[in-house]
């Protein structure tokens, strides 16, 4: 049975949906503001890249795609963003990533400990956690940047 599973995923599609429709509302200026040290394309790429910490098998590190892991983490913020395309691109492929590990997942599994996250984080972690700290991670990034949209004089997606 997936009726948990499902419920669960359909969050996780509702943050994907947000985010790349925080992709295509961004004007050329939004998209390299900031919000203190971080831009705001720099949260789209960085809660994409994520998506390994949150479904990667254990001893996976983050793949930072067409970025850097410094890019990825914060700890650099390059004056020159990473285009939407490439953004959106990447995106499509940690989104089709997550969902290949969700839809491998049924109700009675959600329970279950997922090695991966729990070696990740240092603490017991199930597969239900999983599943909603990747919404919950999408939707922390999408608040932050729909700060940014609305100090830019735009409405928000959320």
């Amino acid at each position: 049975m997936k009726d948990l599973v499902n419920g669960l995923k359909s969050n996780c599609e509702r943050g994907f949906k947000f985010l790349f429709q925080q992709i295509d509302e961004a004007s050329d200026a939004v998209w390299k503001a900031k919000s203190g040290k971080m831009a705001y394309w720099q949260h789209i790429y960085h809660t994409f890249a994520c998506v390994d910490f949150f479904v990667a098998p254990p001893g996976t590190a983050i793949d930072p795609g067409p970025g850097t892991i410094d890019i990825v983490m914060f700890r650099e913020c390059p004056d020159q963003p990473l285009s939407k395309e490439t953004v959106r691109e990447y995106g499509l492929k940690k989104k089709a990533q997550a969902y290949e590990w969700i839809d491998g997942l049924d109700d009675s599994d959600l329970a279950k400990k997922n090695e991966a996250g729990s070696e990740r984080r240092k603490m017991d972690v199930s597969n239900g956690m999983v599943v909603s700290g990747l919404a919950g991670h999408c939707f922390y990034h999408i608040g932050c940047n729909d700060s940014i949209l609305r100090e830019n004089g735009h409405a928000g997606v959320y």
